[in-house]
């Protein structure tokens, strides 16, 4: 009787044991793949948005060399809208800081008026915002210096302007070391 007694609890305790491991072994692959999920789609959002950051870029740089067009002006702020929705919702820590902070500055210099020297530091933002995507996305660093000299005719006489801006912004928000010029 009791060595029945014995047999079932031994036998009861194994099914409780079996039971739990099992269960936290589903839990964390639960939480395993729900990660993996959340991952997945903040990498699908996000892996075109370096270049659409470059594009508005380019198209603001081109806007503001010519007469302004009301019907670009729109697209470029709806353009701009989708981005900082998109940033917010699937971006890093870092990436929306950047922004933030762009998007400060702007109000700032609406409300204060510009520094001539505000381009640079526009132009790095811009660029530093793309470059931490890319890097968010893909593991990859790129410095921005590439980017300066592909695009900016002048960049060659105006390089320490965009240094400086851009390794001062570097700093201030504690980004990639690989990100200074």
């Amino acid at each position: 009787m009791i060595k029945e007694i014995i047999t079932t609890l031994i036998t009861s305790l194994v099914s409780v044991i079996g039971f739990i491991v099992t269960y936290r072994s589903l839990m964390k692959s639960f939480k395993n793949e729900l990660r993996k999920s959340r991952d997945s789609l903040a990498l699908e959002k996000m892996s075109t948005v370096p270049y659409d950051i470059l594009e508005l870029f380019d198209d603001l740089m081109e806007s503001s060399h010519f007469k302004k067009d009301s019907q670009k002006a729109k697209e470029n702020q709806k353009t701009f809208k989708k981005l900082m929705n998109t940033i917010y919702s699937y971006g890093s820590i870092n990436a929306i800081k950047i922004f933030a902070l762009m998007q400060k500055e702007n109000y700032d210099r609406v409300n204060q008026g510009g520094n001539p020297d505000d381009i640079y530091r526009i132009s790095s933002m811009y660029v530093l915002l793309a470059t931490q995507i890319k890097y968010d996305v893909t593991g990859i660093v790129v410095s921005p210096n590439s980017w300066f000299e592909m695009r900016i005719t002048d960049y060659s006489s105006n390089m320490e302007k965009y240094k400086r801006a851009n390794n001062k912004i570097v700093d201030e928000l504690r980004l990639n070391r690989g990100f200074k010029i």
